[in-house]
Formats: C-alpha cells, sequence, structure tokens
C-alpha cells in the first residue's frame, strides 16, 4: 500500500476530511482519523508540540485530496501566509514524486498541472510566500532524489512567479507543468549517471558530457505520444537547456519563444543553488556577466530584479 504526506500545517481545526488520516510510527501507518471526522485542535496542537509535521493518506486518496485542497484555495485569502506554503508545497512535491515514477500517466500530467495552478494562486500578490516555498524545499533535501525533486519543485515556483512579474502571454500552467517534467528522466539513469545531475557541466568528461545531455529528449519521450499532452508543453521540456547562442542542447537552438527562455533560465538558475549548492548571490552576479548572450540581456536584468524581489 502505497502513501503520500500532507503538511500539518494544512489542516486546520473543525475540518471534516474526505479521506483516511494517517501517522507514522516506526515505520508503519497508524489510523489516526478516519473519513468524515474532523480535526480537533487539542490533539492537533499535542501533535506539534510532539514535532509531528506530516500526515499521510492513502495514494488511491489524491483525488479526494485534490478536492480538498480546492476547497481550502476557494477561501485562501483567510489563511495564514503558513498554510499558502504548506498547501503549495503539498501539493508541489506530489505531485513530483507521481510524475517521477510514472511520468508517462495522464494523471501525473495533471497533478502537474494542478499544482501549478495552486502556486500561481497562493504567489499571487504577495512578494514573500516564494521564498518561504524555495528555502523549506532546499533545507529537507539531503540524498539525491530529495535534491533533484526540490529542484523541480523549485524550478516550477520560480518559473511561474517570474512569468506572472513579466506581465507576459506565458501561459504559466504550460511552463509550470514543463518544469515539473523537464529532469523527470533522472530515474531512468542508474546512481553514477545520476550523479551528472549534481555535476558542473564544465567539468563534465565527453563520455558523461554525451550522457547528460540525453536528459531533455528522455523527459520529453515520457509524453511524447500522449493525446494528453499539449504540444508547446513538449516544446519547452525539450529545449530547457537550450539558449540563444547556440551552445544548447539538444538541438542547439539560437532562437527561443519568450517561455522557453524563461524555462531555460529558470532551470539554469536552480541547478546552480539547489543542485550544485552554489551561493544564490554569488549565482546571479556571475549569471549578469557570464550568462549575456545565452539570454536576452534585458530578461537578465529583469530577472535579477525578481531574485532580489522575491529570493
Amino acid at each position: 500500500m502505497n502513501f503520500i504526506s500532507i503538511r500539518l500545517s494544512t489542516i486546520k481545526s473543525g475540518l471534516i476530511v474526505p479521506f483516511n488520516v494517517f501517522i507514522r510510527l516506526a515505520n508503519q501507518h497508524i489510523m489516526y482519523l478516519r473519513q468524515g471526522d474532523d480535526f480537533d485542535q487539542n490533539r492537533l496542537d499535542s501533535l506539534r508540540d510532539k514535532g509531528l509535521k506530516k500526515f499521510f493518506i492513502k495514494e488511491e486518496d489524491e483525488l479526494n485530496y485534490q478536492s480538498f485542497l480546492s476547497d481550502q484555495l476557494s477561501n485562501i485569502h483567510l489563511s495564514s501566509d503558513d498554510v499558502k506554503v504548506s498547501l503549495a508545497l503539498d501539493a508541489s512535491e506530489n505531485s513530483v514524486i507521481t510524475v517521477m515514477s510514472n511520468p508517462a500517466t495522464e494523471k501525473s500530467y495533471l497533478m502537474a498541472k494542478f499544482s501549478s495552478d495552486i502556486v500561481k494562486k497562493v504567489t499571487k500578490d504577495n512578494d514573500h510566500i516564494l521564498r518561504e516555498m524555495v528555502a523549506q524545499t532546499r533545507g529537507q533535501s539531503s540524498n539525491l532524489v530529495e535534491k533533484i525533486q526540490a529542484h523541480l519543485v523549485n524550478t516550477a515556483s520560480i518559473a511561474i512567479k517570474f512569468s506572472e512579474s513579466l506581465n507576459s502571454n506565458i501561459n504559466t500552467s504550460s511552463i509550470g507543468i514543463a518544469a515539473f517534467y523537464h529532469d523527470a528522466s533522472f530515474s531512468q539513469y542508474g546512481l553514477e549517471d545520476q550523479k551528472l545531475f549534481f555535476q558542473d557541466i564544465k567539468s563534465m568528461t565527453a563520455k558523461n558530457l554525451t550522457t547528460y545531455k540525453t536528459h531533455p529528449e528522455k523527459s520529453v519521450m515520457c509524453l511524447q505520444d500522449k493525446s494528453f499532452a499539449d504540444k508547446e508543453v513538449l516544446e519547452l521540456i525539450i529545449s530547457h537547456e537550450e539558449n540563444l547562442s547556440g551552445q544548447g542542447f539538444p538541438k542547439k537552438l539560437t532562437k527561443l519563444t519568450l517561455a522557453q527562455e524563461v524555462l531555460s533560465l529558470c532551470a539554469f538558475y536552480d541547478r546552480e543553488v539547489t543542485c550544485l549548492g552554489k551561493n544564490p548571490a554569488d549565482v546571479l552576479n556571475s549569471m549578469m556577466i557570464d550568462q549575456v548572450g545565452n539570454y536576452n540581456l534585458d530578461l537578465l536584468k529583469k530577472f535579477k530584479v525578481f531574485l532580489k524581489t522575491y529570493l
């Protein structure tokens, strides 16, 4: 039986839950609340005092959980910032786990779309929600799988919010889905090749670089023949390592749509910080020098302002 986690901070007393809720003790999932029951504030406070941070629900209840989240989002303006962050991260992290384990299914695709829409709504008109989301995600990443999951979540969140800040016609659902999928092929590689996702491209051997350069095509192949996958999403996934200089891959493009350039820029930035462990301020400073020519200078300037405002 598979379970997915939900943050304790998304739960408020009096809420009726449309699914069974479990807590994990000694690697076992113990029933805590039955479907149709509500949460008691005293019990919630007691769990928080004991350091519990997450509940669990059965994977088969994912759709019920999405409905539960949607109900909360309908009154998001009444929620605290902690709840907003938790709602967005719960949806995003569970989407990434599903995408990486079953990338070719319509369920995974729709979960990525659902999460993109939640991130857009939660971060709207709020200057610090994105900062807290990214900080929490980076702070809880310990192994390679968790780090790549954090990278996918962060890239999606940053790309969605940056697209919104540009007041452009970028489809935030499309760029969000593509961001959640752009490194989905990670799980198709063996351990040694997975380590390449956390290595500076400049330091890779020719053989390793050739291997690493296959990942955009492998990621897009998961959705290539699926009727539910939008063409723009596929184009965004396969071009996330491209840039305007023609030095990207796999097609060495020299022309990108604004959405392609935004996703490439956001993926590059977060890979440097989340995957390579570099200081965010140092990455930003070097980008303003080293990435001129790879990205439009005006877009780089706007990205710099964006990062200083929201991250």
